[in-house]
């Protein structure tokens, strides 16, 4: 199974030409989600790429939607790897198979989180939703990024920023709602906590974590305690 999987990323790795730079001059087209929103029907080479794209993996994973959801796999499996090129590029080639997974945006969001775009992240967070996403982690993940955005967009009118705030609580409890015993919702939870200022609030979910038998990250954990000493039990 893996030997044919690995055949199948070559291929595609081949089939589906880059071809192209961002508007910027320097970002190739493959490492922006969606490829920018250029209609890559208009450009022969790149649609044939596409067409070849989705009838081989069609023909072997038996539907767009199945091939869709192995590539997601594979870019999560590069996105932890810390390749996020690769995995950019391989959540583009799922987008493209099936533009209506959620599990796409969730991808999205998480590599240009990691790329320092908090709110590019949130957008693509709001795009899974609408999808109906309702994984806990990913709302863990969705409820983080819209407490940064709302935190780091200098430009939002109070009202925005308390909306944000507000919609990130929300997603949290749903997640704490969905998995209680779930350590990586309160890690999520605890550094949206600490980026707005809760300082008590983040130690909170520390100590949630903790009793599920987890530590928080190491930088977070000397950060919290540089803004505030650890509340006594």
């Amino acid at each position: 199974m893996f030997l044919r999987l690995l055949a199948i990323f070559v291929f595609v790795s081949t089939s589906c030409a880059t071809l192209g730079i961002a508007k910027n001059g320097k970002t190739p087209i493959d490492q922006i989600p969606m490829y920018g929103g250029m209609d890559r029907g208009t450009d022969p080479e790149l649609k044939a790429a596409d067409e070849k794209l989705i009838e081989g993996t069609t023909k072997e994973f038996g539907s767009r939607e199945k091939a869709s959801t192995a590539f997601v796999g594979r870019a999560f499996r590069l996105y932890q790897q810390d390749d996020l090129a690769g995995a950019m590029r391989r959540f583009n080639q799922a987008w493209i198979l099936n533009p209506n997974n959620p599990e796409v945006y969730w991808g999205f969001g998480a590599v240009v989180y990691d790329q320092g775009d908090n709110c590019g992240s949130m957008k693509m967070m709001e795009k899974a939703l609408a999808l109906q996403l309702s994984d806990a982690e990913f709302l863990a993940d969705a409820g983080h990024s819209y407490a940064l955005c709302a935190v780091s967009d200098k430009a939002l009118t109070a009202s925005d920023r308390s909306a944000l705030l507000a919609k990130a609580t929300e997603l949290f409890s749903q997640a704490a709602t969905k998995a209680s015993q779930n350590p990586y919702v309160y890690d999520k939870w605890s550094q949206a906590l600490y980026w707005i200022g809760d300082y008590t609030g983040a130690w909170q979910k520390v100590a949630q974590m903790r009793k599920l038998g987890k530590e928080p990250h190491p930088k977070l954990l000397k950060a919290l305690q540089e803004k505030m000493p650890e509340p006594t039990r």
